[in-house]
Formats: C-alpha cells, sequence, structure tokens
C-alpha cells in the first residue's frame, strides 16, 4: 500500500453540500452552489402524475391537459433554476472515454442503475448519492488512474505531454490542461495551488513523479466538481435569473447531445465568449447533431417512449413464438432510426404519427409480414402496407412495451398515450379495484372493460384510455397484426373521450372518432397537444429538471412553427436551446 494513498479521498471528499465555485476553491472545496443531491429543486411530478406506464417525464402541471401548447403566464418569465446533476452512469462512463481515451466503462459494470423508473435519468430531482457509490468512485479513479499512468500507455502519451521529473513547471501545465477537461471550465488558481500542494506531499512520502500526477488524477475523479455538473449562482437565493457562464452551457449542450464532456470546439467557443447568443447555441448544437457521436436521437426517444424497456421485456413462448432476443434489438433500434431520422432531416413533427417510412430489417419483415430488405441491419423503407402507416404508434417496440406477457393492454396502450404523446396526467386507480386477469382467453378485452367501465368510479379514468387503446387492439402483444381475439373479430373504433382526453369538452360529449391505430395516430398528430407535449419533454431532458406552470410561456415559443413551413423535430430542439430557460437560471430562496 502506498503511504500517499490516503490523501486522495481525503482531498476529494473535502466537500460538503455545496459545490464549486467563483471564488476558486481546491480540488475538493467548496463556496457557494446548490443544495445536496436529492433535494427537491424543479419541483412537479412525474408526467402523467405517476401514472404506471412507460416513458420520460415531462411535467408538473405544464400543458398537462391544455388544448394547445402551453399558455401565457403573467408576471415577468421565470427561467427556473436545476438542482445540480450527477453524471449517471452512462455519462460517467462516456466522460471518463473522452477525457482518459480509456475503454474501462466501471459505470454500466459496477455503479448501482440509477435509472428511474419513470422519467429521464438526467433528472437531478430524482438522483441520490449513496456511501457505497462513493466508495465505488474512488475504485474507479484509482483504476483508471493507474490505467492513465502506466508507462508507455497511448491513454498517458496523450495527457503527460511535457516530463514530470523536471518540477512543477509542468506539472502546472498538465493540471491546468486536463483540469480543464475534467471540470469542464478551467481551473482557479487556488485549485491548481491545491493539487500541486497535493503532488508535493507525495513527493515527501516518497512517491515519483509519476505517483505524484497519478494522485492528482485520482483526486480529479474523484471531486464533485467532476462528478457533478454545478452551475453556480452568485447570490444562492435571489430570484433574478442570470445567464450561464460559459462553460455551464457548453456542458449543457454536451451532455444534451453527446452524454458526455464538451469536445474541443465548445471548449473553444466558451473560452472565446461564442455562446453568449441564442443564435451562438443553436449553431453548435446544429454541428454536434451532425457528428458521429451524437446520441440525443436514440437516447432521448427510448427515454420519452419507454421503448428502452423492450430489451427486458418476455413474452409466454407458446403464445409468442417468434419473440427473442434479436427481435426485440430490432423492435428497439427501429424507433431509435425512426426518431432520429426526423432529427437530422428536420422533418415534421405531426409525420412521427402519420410517416409511411420505417427503418425495417429482415427480424422486422417477418413480424410485420412485408417482404424482407436487402441489405445488412435496419433499412429505411417505404411501408405501402396500410397496418403500419402510424408511424410510432404501430412500431412493435411501442407496442410491446404497451402489453403483458400473454396478452395486449387496452389500459396501458391508452394510458400510454394519453401520457406519452398528449402529456395528459392519467390518475392511479383508486384502491380496491381488482385489474383484468394476466391472460384473457374468452371473450374480449373490450367486452371485459365495457363492463368495468359501468362502475362509476372506474369510468371517469377508463372511458378516456380505453376508447384510445381499443384502437390499437388489432396487434397484439408483439406487435403482430391480427383481426381477431379469442375467436372474437376486433372492433378497433374509438374515440377521444371523457374528462382525461377531452378536458375542454362538456361532459358526456366526445371529441374525434377513429378507426384502428393509423386512424389514432393521425387524430393524435393534428392535436395542438401533441406538439406542445413534443416539446415539453424536449426541453425537460435538455435541462434536465421536471417542468412547471412557470415554463409555459417559454413552451409556447418552444413548439411555435417557423414562418414558412411545418414545425420539424429540429426545430423544436433549436428553440429549446435558444430558450432563456436553457441558457439562464436563478436561485431559490
Amino acid at each position: 500500500m502506498r503511504a500517499w494513498l490516503p490523501l486522495v479521498p481525503l482531498m476529494a471528499a473535502a466537500c460538503t453540500a455545496q459545490i464549486g465555485s467563483s471564488q476558486g476553491p481546491g480540488p475538493g472545496g467548496t463556496s457557494q452552489g446548490e443544495p445536496a443531491v436529492g433535494n427537491p429543486g424543479g419541483g412537479g411530478t412525474a408526467i402523467g402524475g405517476g401514472n404506471p406506464t412507460t416513458g420520460g417525464n415531462s411535467s408538473g402541471g405544464v400543458g398537462g391537459n391544455q388544448a394547445s401548447g402551453g399558455s401565457t403566464a403573467s408576471g415577468p418569465l421565470d427561467p427556473g433554476r436545476v438542482t445540480i446533476r450527477r453524471l449517471n452512469r452512462a455519462e460517467y462512463d462516456n466522460t471518463v472515454r473522452d477525457l482518459l481515451g480509456t475503454a474501462q466503462t466501471p459505470g454500466v459494470t459496477t455503479f448501482p442503475s440509477d435509472a428511474p423508473a419513470l422519467g429521464f435519468d438526467n433528472n437531478g430531482d430524482l438522483q441520490t448519492l449513496s456511501p457505497v457509490q462513493v466508495s465505488l468512485y474512488q475504485q474507479a479513479a484509482e483504476s483508471l488512474a493507474a490505467e492513465v499512468m502506466t508507462v508507455g500507455s497511448k491513454e498517458r502519451a496523450a495527457i503527460v505531454t511535457c516530463d514530470l521529473t523536471t518540477g512543477m513547471t509542468c506539472a502546472q501545465t498538465l493540471i491546468q490542461n486536463l483540469g480543464l477537461r475534467a471540470f469542464r471550465r478551467p481551473l482557479t488558481a487556488t485549485e491548481v495551488t491545491n493539487f500541486t500542494g497535493l503532488m508535493t506531499t507525495a513527493a515527501g512520502a516518497g512517491a515519483t513523479s509519476d505517483e505524484q500526477f497519478r494522485t492528482v488524477i485520482e483526486a480529479m475523479l474523484q471531486s464533485p466538481n467532476f462528478l457533478f455538473r454545478p452551475e453556480i449562482d452568485a447570490n444562492v437565493t435571489s430570484l433574478t435569473p442570470h445567464a450561464l457562464s460559459p462553460y455551464e452551457t457548453a456542458s449543457r449542450l454536451s451532455y444534451m447531445v453527446y452524454r458526455s464532456m464538451p469536445d474541443a470546439a465548445l471548449f473553444t467557443a466558451a473560452a472565446n465568449g461564442q455562446l453568449a447568443q441564442p443564435s451562438d447555441v443553436q449553431t453548435q448544437l446544429t454541428r454536434m447533431l451532425a457528428a458521429s457521436n451524437s446520441v440525443f436521437g436514440p437516447t432521448f426517444s427510448s427515454m420519452w417512449l419507454g421503448t428502452s424497456a423492450v430489451s427486458t421485456q418476455s413474452f409466454d413462448a407458446t403464445l409468442f413464438p417468434e419473440f427473442n432476443a434479436n427481435l426485440a434489438n430490432s423492435m428497439s433500434l427501429e424507433v431509435n432510426d425512426f426518431f432520429n431520422e426526423f432529427v437530422t432531416q428536420n422533418e415534421p413533427v405531426s409525420q412521427l404519427l402519420t410517416a409511411n417510412f420505417s427503418y425495417i430489417d429482415k427480424n422486422l419483415a417477418t413480424l410485420y409480414q412485408i417482404p424482407a430488405p436487402t441489405g445488412t441491419g435496419l433499412v429505411r423503407t417505404t411501408l405501402n402496407t396500410p397496418q403500419r402507416g402510424g408511424g410510432l404508434l404501430t412500431m412493435s417496440g411501442v407496442l410491446s412495451v404497451t402489453s403483458y406477457p400473454a396478452r395486449t393492454s387496452v389500459v396501458k396502450r391508452g394510458a400510454w398515450v394519453l401520457s406519452q404523446l398528449m402529456c395528459a396526467t392519467v390518475p392511479s386507480p383508486p384502491a380496491g379495484v381488482l385489474p383484468i386477469a394476466d391472460s384473457v382467453t374468452t371473450g374480449t378485452q373490450a367486452q371485459i372493460l365495457a363492463a368495468h367501465r359501468t362502475n362509476p368510479s372506474c369510468s371517469v379514468c377508463h372511458n378516456s384510455m380505453d376508447n384510445i387503446g381499443l384502437a390499437m387492439e388489432n396487434y397484439d402483444a408483439v406487435g403482430a397484426w391480427r383481426t381477431t381475439e379469442n375467436g372474437v373479430a376486433i372492433d378497433a373504433s374509438g374515440s377521444f373521450t371523457g374528462s382525461i382526453a377531452e378536458p375542454s369538452l362538456p361532459a358526456g360529449q366526445n371529441g374525434p372518432t377513429f378507426t384502428g391505430a393509423v386512424g389514432l395516430a393521425a387524430a393524435v398528430a393534428s392535436d395542438p397537444r401533441f406538439v406542445s407535449c413534443v416539446a415539453q419533454n424536449a426541453l425537460s431532458y435538455s435541462i434536465g429538471r421536471t417542468l412547471l406552470p412557470t415554463d409555459a410561456p417559454y413552451l409556447t415559443q418552444i413548439a411555435t412553427a417557423p414562418k414558412t413551413g411545418s414545425l420539424g423535430v429540429r426545430d423544436v430542439l433549436m428553440n429549446v436551446v435558444a430558450s432563456d430557460t436553457f441558457r439562464m437560471r436563478r436561485g431559490e430562496p
């Protein structure tokens, strides 16, 4: 055991609930900052008010039952604040990869799962930190630092660019260069002094020059300035909005698009003051979305729609023998590739539900009973069959995560459409209500649910959910087309009915009617709540917090189409990063 090893956790642990400072604390020092992780900050609740469907979170009351995208709030605009965010497992692995050049993935291999059951995994209000996780951070830091400082390694050559044996001039240069990238901002003079002091102390304990710098790497990787993404308020209790620093803006962009630290172009833009204007931020976003390491499309869509759960789905092998791991992977990739095209090509938001194309491979072609495309992998394919013309709503990835192992779920599918596509709040069922059996062997769900709705305590919600979910019943639990259920012909007619689906209509009056999932998809696509809901989820994911009613004016701007043409998915993202709520913040009284 190296005698100087205990210095590193002591330096890294020298923080309190307040992290980061413009005044220059040491590697583990503190000044003004944020409340401890886990304290309420952004407020609000997961989308759907805690309803048990899959998918991302958007807002605690923003647009949930609005008839249009957002509303105008009285008083000054409030960009809100974001609870300090810890790097989640994916972000940690991506960041150490880009920082150190390592192939190690301690996040996914050793850290505890930190993905919430509902919601986006970058929401600071939903994150926690345990003593076990702190210990795992220390172990990861030691392993990563050892790899980097291995003599002759490419990792060492990339970081140690001068001769450490020549003294502190070289060490200070390396500390400043690595610290800029590790903390995603320039180090203060005090921080540099503290890190060089750590090396001096290690040298006094007999450490070689390489071992001394290894302690610096370990300390940086355990610092809250690395593990968290601090955004500093000069006055932590002031409600007056202020702009993020250029480096804080760069980090918001990079973790939105790359789920990793800023790249060289972002660091340069921050250093040169080229992130101050909305157009500056939009220019960077355009570049980043086209980059090969952009992961926004698949990451956002899988969490918003809940299709990341496909890989953990299981179905009755007797009833659905076609379902296997390869098909599940294809289901997930179809949704990801489809949505990513809308991001890169800026295709209209409405066509997410009306497009006549998708990304298909042999696995999906067999399930969809269409000709298999030529080539390998998923291929962009025009869909000529009317059963697959509903965009996301007729994709097996969506249909499977809203089903049970032995049957479809009209209720889950209806609730999913309401919560994930229309941002309506679907209450939890009242106590004492018996669920439908896991397996329906006689009759149809439509018949069972019709009787269920005769109970007044159930009809309030089920009038809305059931009349939407029934339109998707021509697709079985894994998304294959069918025309009967247990020998009974399926009636896939539906409507927007009830106080959840149509809150603006008088009781007993219905909204649009439709037949089948394609008809339902067209009805949702033409409803202004859909565009608003996409905007809500995009904003919530991009800033890493639950939305509040005070965000409504920003959502109106974000969901506004350009003067010419329709609103594209990339337009939404451009409006997000140009908004004050992305580029600004305030304190908390």
